[in-house]
């Protein structure tokens, strides 16, 4: 669910805005590399899931729990109340309908409205997964909704509502209550828990006329008391995780072969992101400016619509990023990192490699941009931030001869570690170099009080001989087959 359309080109040194309707564009599709889709694929999921079955839809007005003794479906549009919990059980499955076969005819999608909160608290083993409600080999991109969280932290807007939900598909007894409202002045705000998640198959288009879709998560004001830890999104036709204003932490966030940006702030968000890792799948069509990051504000200068945080700047803090586009030139149109539009930033110890542009920064007060190595076929970095741009920059054809990751384009079996020494090689450059200091949490809250500064690495993951954080059950690869 786009507020701007993207207008960047690869090559420009400055940033060129432009704004229309939120609709996506298709692009490029086809790459190299190895794409095998076959029984190999990283961590299957094997649960055999239970033959009962439960619905929700329309509005839940008190709470609710879901039960892992049932596949429970989301048919049509469905709203947690305000003041409403909704509790999901570990190892619960949740498919939303496709739209030709929802009770209402509009598309599934659950949104958790301000004032209401969610506590789905997955474990490693049995994690939490909204799907599609098609069968293994059927499921595609865009097959149902996602999920929508709103909370009461700040926005630069005044009165915002979420994007691309028509009025049609809001149930008549919430028209008069501000459904789809978000934003307060609560930077602890506390919209509930979401751990050890996966969203699969999200994106749906929700309003025909203008082509809207729902992204996989959505966060509109969403408080830093709320806790986003260890969430996967993959396959959506849309961004992955889009923070609308709001002050929300999150850590261990994986986004998986989605169509548009896989990060994507707006609208004075201010929150802090640790481990995170994003690829692209090039085996697929995909929107014509996949940006891993697109940070943005809601003009330049800010406007004054936002009350007491009008001049509120969008500014992540992010540390320990990992973002992969492709392993040629060429298909991956898109920009690693896209900072524009009333943006300021703090980026760390992070890897992008494998866009066509590694990192396009702007000048905001504030801004820096350091300890990280940035890869772009054409160029590697575009701009630069205000306080220091310090980074390893490389161009060419070979973006990991050098930064050295154990297998970072292969889509069936990634593996974003770094390498060990060998005889003959040398070990990563990336095994080092990560600087910490002065590095805090923006609004420390959840489960995100402070970044973790124990590892020297500079990335997502630590050494090939590591556990990686992405096992034991909880994130998938393959969810195309897996038989659920």
């Amino acid at each position: 669910m786009k507020m701007q359309f993207k207008s960047i080109g690869v090559l420009a040194l400055a940033v060129a805005v432009s704004f229309a309707s939120c609709k996506k564009q298709d692009g490029v599709s086809a790459a190299k590399g190895d794409f095998d889709r076959s029984s190999k694929a990283l961590f299957p999921d094997t649960h055999t899931l239970p033959t009962a079955t439960g619905t929700i839809s329309g509005v839940i007005t008190s709470n609710i729990t879901l039960t892992n003794d049932k596949v429970w479906f989301i048919d049509g549009p469905t709203f947690v109340d305000s003041l409403a919990t909704i509790t999901i059980q570990p190892g619960t499955y949740i498919k939303g309908k496709a739209t030709s076969t929802t009770t209402s005819g509009f598309p599934s999608y659950l949104v958790i409205r301000r004032g209401g909160k969610i506590d789905a608290q997955g474990t490693t083993a049995n994690p939490i997964v909204f799907t599609s409600a098609k069968a293994a080999g059927q499921r595609a991109k865009g097959d149902w909704g996602g999920v929508v969280l709103l909370g009461n932290a700040p926005t630069n807007q005044a009165k915002p509502q979420i994007e691309g939900i028509p009025t049609a598909q809001i149930p008549a007894s919430l028209l008069s209550k501000d459904a789809i409202g978000y934003g307060g002045s609560v930077e602890a705000d506390n919209s509930g828990i979401l751990k050890n998640v996966r969203i699969e198959f999200a994106g749906v288009i929700v309003d025909a006329a203008l082509g809207n879709e729902l992204n996989g998560l959505t966060l509109g004001g969403v408080g830093a008391g709320t806790t986003l830890d260890h969430i996967q999104v993959s396959y959506g036709a849309d961004d992955a995780f889009e923070f609308f204003g709001g002050s929300v932490n999150a850590k261990y966030l994986i986004s998986y072969g989605n169509d548009d940006d896989d990060l994507d702030f707006d609208q004075g968000y201010q929150g802090s992101i640790q481990f995170a890792v994003a690829a692209k799948d090039l085996n697929f069509t995909y929107s014509s400016s996949p940006n891993g990051i697109e940070s943005n504000n809601i003009s330049s200068p800010i406007t004054t619509t936002g009350g007491a945080f009008a001049s509120r700047l969008t500014q992540p803090v992010l540390s320990n990023l990992t973002f992969v586009g492709g392993a040629t030139a060429g298909p991956t149109s898109g920009i690693g990192h896209l900072f524009r539009v009333g943006s300021s930033y703090i980026v760390r110890n992070s890897i992008v490699m494998g866009f066509n542009a590694g990192a396009t920064l702007i000048s905001t007060t504030g801004s820096e941009y350091s300890n990280s190595y940035v890869h772009g076929f054409t160029t590697a970095v575009s701009g630069s931030a205000s306080t220091s741009t310090s980074v390893t920059s490389l161009t060419g054809a070979t973006p990991n001869n050098t930064i050295k990751l154990v297998d970072p384009f292969n889509i069936s079996t990634p593996d974003w570690r770094y390498k060990n020494a060998a005889p003959g090689s040398a070990v990563s450059p990336v095994s080092t170099g990560a600087n910490f200091t002065g590095l805090s949490v923006t609004h420390p809250g959840g489960g995100f009080t402070a970044f973790d500064s124990s590892n020297s690495y500079v990335g997502a993951f630590g050494s090939q001989t590591s556990t990686r954080w992405d096992s034991g059950g909880w994130a998938s690869y393959e969810p195309f087959t897996n038989a659920y």
